[in-house]
């Protein structure tokens, strides 16, 4: 545990620096005269949106890693990571620039969605069932504040300069690559036993598909209904940060630093706070009965959101953000340790990796679509643009209630 906490400290600079909402009010304030409001705002989706559309090259990236030495393979694409912040701090401010700024930053996290891919094999492995979670708890606050920390001072900084992400960038990329070669040296307990366990898993070899990814989805049925349910309501989650992103700055008028902490900073501040709190009580239940409590923090932080963009209530906009990251740091539990209730050890990673590649595809479409609602209600009338976010909020309470459902249901079957 040292080490993980060690390492992830470091590379939390590197990874508050590519915090899709801080990467978005870069370019929605730095680049917004390189191109059409459309085509900026879209942007602004994508990088949002790179943290959890990254997620799609996870099931290749287990693939790749299938029957190798994780500690390794992890420690390598944290490099990769740090090394894409160098060319967002490299980007000319053009429209060539843009395009160089959005792969960087979908590079980074493409690396990081393997990270968590792999990391996930490495917790289960080393860290118990029953202490799992606070384990995780603990790493992740550290994380957390260390990644608020970094957005906040960056997005304080560009108030004073323009460019001061070009300077902060490679410091902190210079934190991620220290990160990696302390990773290198992480032990896997009874990596002989899991090596083989997966290599049996997979005869003949070949990486993860499409056919291991529907055979499970197929015969596990209860996995199944989890991963449409997470479907539906994380949509709602994923496209509000560029939605809120794009609707302080347009139609609230919000600075650079009052952004990043809306978006990025206090979010992760809660996360800190209560990621010990969510611990507890995963640690003691099934994922569903957890996200059948836990999805309400969402419905609350989005309700509030939702309301403060329609009536004008601005101090709303900061209640919504410390609701946000107390939803997250349960949310972020749910997703990294969730699947572990449904699989076995041998197929741990490919359950992680199908949980993070559907995020992945809602973190292509969902913001894109939030993005295209906003555009679509301000082109029939200017300032109605604000009301998409009743839109996220109603994908968000039909999750939850769904959660609410299946973890009846399930009791029922398991006492019958």
């Amino acid at each position: 545990m040292p080490r993980e906490v060690g390492a992830n400290a470091f590379m939390a600079v590197a990874l508050g620096a590519l915090e899709g909402g801080l990467v978005g009010v870069i370019v929605k304030t730095r680049f917004e005269a390189v191109g059409e409001p459309l085509l900026i705002n879209m942007t602004v989706a994508l990088v949002a949106g790179a943290p959890a559309l990254a997620n799609l090259a996870s099931l290749t990236i287990a693939g790749m890693a299938h029957g190798k030495d994780k500690p390794r393979w992890v420690a390598a694409l944290m490099a990769i990571a740090a090394l894409a912040l160098l060319g967002i701090a490299l980007a000319p401010v053009h429209a060539a620039g843009l395009v160089l700024l959005t792969v960087c930053m979908i590079a980074g996290r493409l690396a990081w969605a393997g990270v968590v891919t792999l990391r996930s094999a490495i917790w289960r492995a080393n860290f118990p069932r029953h202490v799992r979670a606070r384990i995780t708890g603990r790493i992740t606050v550290t994380f957390s504040l260390i990644m608020a920390s970094t957005a906040g001072v960056v997005g304080l900084t560009m108030e004073w300069w323009d460019d001061a992400y070009r300077v902060a960038y490679p410091l902190a990329a210079a934190m991620g690559l220290w990160a990696a070669l302390r990773y290198r040296r992480t032990r896997l307990r009874q990596a002989g036993r899991i090596l083989r366990e997966e290599q049996d898993s997979t005869p003949d070899s070949a990486p993860v598909g499409i056919r291991a990814i529907l055979g499970i989805l197929r015969n596990d049925v209860w996995y199944r209904r989890y991963m449409v349910t997470m479907f539906v309501f994380g949509s709602g989650n994923l496209m509000v940060i560029a939605l809120l992103v794009i609707i302080l700055n347009e139609q609230f008028g919000f600075g650079r630093f009052h952004q990043v902490l809306v978006t990025t900073t206090l979010p992760l501040l809660m996360v800190a706070v209560f990621t010990p709190l969510w611990a507890r009580r995963f640690d003691r239940i099934h994922i569903l009965d957890y996200r059948a409590r836990h999805s309400w923090t969402f419905v609350f932080a989005l309700g509030l959101f939702a309301l403060a963009s329609i009536t004008g209530l601005v101090a709303l906009f900061w209640l919504g953000a410390l609701a946000l990251g107390a939803a997250f740091a349960g949310g972020q539990l749910g997703w990294n340790l969730g699947h572990n209730d449904f699989a076995t050890d041998a197929q741990s990673t490919l359950y992680m990796g199908i949980h993070v590649t559907l995020t992945g595809l809602r973190g292509l479409l969902a913001p894109l679509a939030g993005v295209a609602g906003y555009q679509l209600l301000e082109s029939v009338e200017p300032g109605l643009g604000r009301y998409i976010l009743l839109f996220p909020f109603a994908l968000t309470v039909g999750g939850a209630f769904t959660f609410i459902h299946l973890a009846r249901k399930r009791r029922r079957e398991i006492s019958q």
